[in-house]
């Protein structure tokens, strides 16, 4: 029998909170309290401009010929891997079809 997956987060629902208001924008200060729990002071919420990534439309895509003369290493180290394969396989195939079986 599967294991029932549980779709509910494990954390507090004022932590659920706090993290849906800073992906809104909004940010609150910590509150503070002292050693007998209750509550000194909580500071207004404050708004925070939200982060603005590059825009796909605002970003330069490079020709293939940057392409090739940033990265013409990988396809150098490419082909040389390639060979080795080929040359390895060859290796495989020869030693299966020379060395003798073992009869037993």
């Amino acid at each position: 029998m599967a294991k029932k997956k549980n779709r509910r987060p494990n954390v507090s629902q004022e932590t659920l909170e706090r993290a849906r208001a800073e992906m809104r924008g909004e940010r609150t200060a910590p509150v503070m309290a002292d050693s007998t729990g209750a509550v000194i002071a909580t500071a207004p919420k404050a708004k925070v401009a939200p982060k603005r990534s590059g825009n796909l439309a605002t970003r330069r895509i490079p020709s293939l010929e940057e392409l090739r003369s940033e990265y013409g290493y990988v396809i150098s180290d490419l082909r040389n891997l390639a060979i080795l394969a080929v040359i390895l396989l060859i290796a495989i195939a020869a030693a299966a079809i020379l060395l003798p079986k073992p009869t037993g």
